[in-house]
């Protein structure tokens, strides 16, 4: 599956998934898709897709940098 557009996102993860795969699924909400989330944690596009597909686990510093993400958006690409 290939994410590279604008508003490209997966659709979300169900509540099971964890924390950290909502918090990586609004983080591609907030930046505008996964290049761009790509681009602003320093991944591939393809290291992310496996992230938000939930199949493989993104490092600590990742989430982070997820969260930060969707604070700074203050929510508006939910809105």
């Amino acid at each position: 599956m290939s994410y590279l557009g604008a508003d490209d996102c997966p659709p979300p993860p169900p509540l099971r998934a964890g924390l950290r795969a909502l918090m990586l699924h609004e983080a591609c909400e907030s930046a505008g898709g996964v290049a761009r989330l790509a681009q602003l944690l320093c991944v591939s596009a393809e290291v992310l897709a496996h992230w938000l597909l939930g199949e493989e686990t993104p490092p600590e510093e990742i989430y982070r940098a997820c969260a930060d993400i969707v604070l700074l958006d203050g929510g508006s690409a939910s809105s």
